[in-house]
């Protein structure tokens, strides 16, 4: 009597891990400290065109792979491929607490990217959504049964919250506090950093850095001690 009971939990764990390898599983936020104001959205393990991390079904790992990024070399890297700021490089960069350099909500602004991305948007809350998003708690046999069902139904999840238009405005106005330092950001007749910046600023405009009060995730909701 056993056996068919086996085999039926066999098929539905090789089910879910086929779902899974393919179009990568998409993880609640509930319990990141990372991006803790998107704690209703998911991300998938496959949305890693910013950075990646491992175990890649590890909540934790993500939050440990964006705070070190947000802090290390790859933040610099960035601003400097755009605003070529040698004055920052000269004082230490980003990690260093000088009270020159602060770029307010960054960790909020890549927590937005990452979920508003192509791909997790397509993964995560595209018309097959739900076949892929999966909490890590539940076992495959749960897992495979809300996939079923919300397939009969043809569930299609919403999109995310968006980001609040005001913390996109002062992850703006503090990069505009950076390049306009002259001790930060020698002058070069190269760069108009004011047009990259102009550039920059369109981004505030989109759907999802643009969300209005009553409807967004607040910076300060999401970083609470470091915004």
């Amino acid at each position: 009597m056993n056996t068919p009971i086996t085999l039926l939990q066999t098929c539905i764990v090789a089910v879910v891990a086929f779902t899974i390898g393919t179009h990568g599983a998409c993880m609640s936020l509930k319990d990141s400290q990372g991006c803790p104001g998107f704690s209703q959205e998911f991300i998938s393990t496959n949305a890693t065109s910013r950075f990646s991390w491992f175990p890649t079904n590890d909540i934790a790992a993500f939050d440990k792979t964006l705070s070190e990024y947000v802090a290390g070399q790859a933040n610099i890297d960035e601003f400097q491929s755009v605003f070529r700021c040698s004055g920052l490089d000269d004082l230490g960069g980003f990690s260093t607490d000088h009270g020159k350099s602060v770029i307010r909500f960054h960790r909020s602004m890549v927590c937005a990217d990452i979920i508003f991305s192509e791909q997790n948007i397509r993964e995560c809350y595209g018309d097959n959504a739900a076949k892929h998003r999966r909490d890590l708690g539940k076992s495959p046999e749960l897992q495979l049964a809300e996939v079923l069902a919300e397939a009969v139904v043809n569930v299609r999840p919403t999109m995310p919250t968006p980001l609040c238009r005001s913390t996109c405005n002062a992850w703006l106005d503090s990069l505009h506090t950076i390049i306009t330092n002259s001790t930060l950001c020698l002058p070069d007749k190269g760069n108009n950093r004011n047009a990259s910046l102009d550039s920059l600023r369109k981004k505030c405009d989109l759907d999802m850095y643009s969300g209005s009060s009553d409807h967004c995730v607040l910076g300060e909701a999401n970083e609470l001690k470091t915004c």
